[in-house]
């Protein structure tokens, strides 16, 4: 019955006869306008995300960081001409990236500043300019006819049949980038789970060790370990060496599928990892963790997830898109995180809510 009644209503809404009845009744029309609204906000999302990345890469936002400046003013630091300032200022300001003060003055909006505080989140704008070219042809995309993309080549770890032998000028450019983003992430991992409970904790593809880093300052106490590819210990020890976390973390370079996991840790965590690899690699993953793990050790499992919240199903349509152009990898709902644990022998998994289902989910298990 369902079934039938929406395919009623798709014939109703399909008739230009029915929406010029709904248009006579103000609130039917309403109603229509709201939904048109968002189908037309859908239809030219693409000119709002390049207006964004335009903003980004001529550094409007660093411009008007903390300041009111005219256009005069933005056009002089950013290189640029007055009109066509002036022209992408009210681009932005259609999007409610920066606000009109006055006729000629401008300041940063609510998400403008956010964009301008966020350095990693301004490096994953002008990172997006890859995977916009790997989706220029959508329609050969959503195919498979994509062939090797930009993004496949650009995550070394998901095309190399030997991760182990990557070097550090392939690991380096992805690896800053996993440590510019991550602040936001670590902040919502941390505000929903207290890490503070365990005695030391061992980050596993934990690259440059930003979200170790951030478990650090947030519990001093806590015995901290990093495992990941021997590129990319090499370049955590240089990071937590700036953060002055490097005296109160082990490094252990390896591969994660074969090699053995350090022990004597009470807690494990994987961020932002299951979701790179296809579900073969995750039981690798998962199985090769849990055979070196001591019995109760907690893992501890944080990546965005697909779900039924707002938030949940912006990050599964992101992020499912961005995997499909890396050729590996997919957004997971919880409960196909913990059918993955528990064929990897994995108990009492659980999903725990977090405080932005869009940045991240949670699932905890048990050795």
């Amino acid at each position: 019955m369902a079934i039938k009644a929406r395919l009623w209503r798709n014939r109703r809404i399909a008739s230009p006869r029915f929406r010029a009845f709904v248009a006579r009744f103000p609130l039917l029309r309403g109603i229509a306008n709201r939904k048109a609204k968002q189908l037309f906000r859908l239809t030219s999302g693409f000119v709002h995300t390049q207006v964004l990345s335009a903003c980004v890469q001529l550094g409007i936002f660093e411009a008007l960081d903390g300041k009111a400046l005219s256009t005069t003013a933005i056009a002089t630091r950013c290189g640029m001409g007055p009109e066509a300032t002036r022209a992408l200022l009210d681009q932005a300001r259609r999007l409610d990236l920066v606000i009109s003060a006055s006729p000629d003055l401008w300041m940063l909006s609510d998400a403008g500043s956010v964009v301008a505080a966020d350095r990693g989140l301004r490096e994953m704008i002008r990172h997006h300019d890859m995977l916009y070219r790997d989706l220029v042809d959508a329609g050969a995309f959503w195919r498979g006819d994509r062939g090797e993309t930009e993004l496949r080549q650009y995550w070394a770890y998901v095309r190399d049949n030997d991760p182990a032998k990557i070097g550090n000028d392939e690991a380096a450019p992805y690896s800053a980038l996993m440590r510019e983003s991550q602040a936001m992430l670590a902040d919502c991992i941390l505000a929903s789970h207290d890490f503070g409970q365990y005695r030391s904790i061992l980050d596993i593809g934990g690259g440059e060790g930003a979200f170790l880093s951030a478990v650090g300052e947030r519990h001093p106490s806590v015995n901290l370990a990093l495992f990941d590819l021997p590129a990319v210990t090499g370049l955590a020890a240089r990071h937590m060496r700036e953060r002055g976390m490097l005296t109160r973390c082990t490094l252990h370079p390896g591969d994660f599928t074969v090699d053995a996991i350090p022990a004597g840790h009470d807690c494990v965590t994987l961020v932002r990892i299951l979701c790179d690899h296809d579900d073969d690699r995750v039981l690798a993953i998962l199985r090769n963790i849990h055979r070196h793990l001591a019995s109760g050790t907690r893992l501890v499992v944080a990546e965005a997830m697909a779900g039924d919240s707002e938030g949940a199903n912006l990050a599964a349509i992101y992020f499912s898109t961005y995997f499909a152009a890396m050729g590996s990898g997919r957004c997971r709902e919880g409960r196909e995180i913990i059918d993955l644990l528990a064929r990897s022998g994995f108990r009492d998994a659980r999903m725990v809510p977090t405080t932005n289902a869009l940045l991240a989910g949670l699932v905890i298990a048990t050795r």
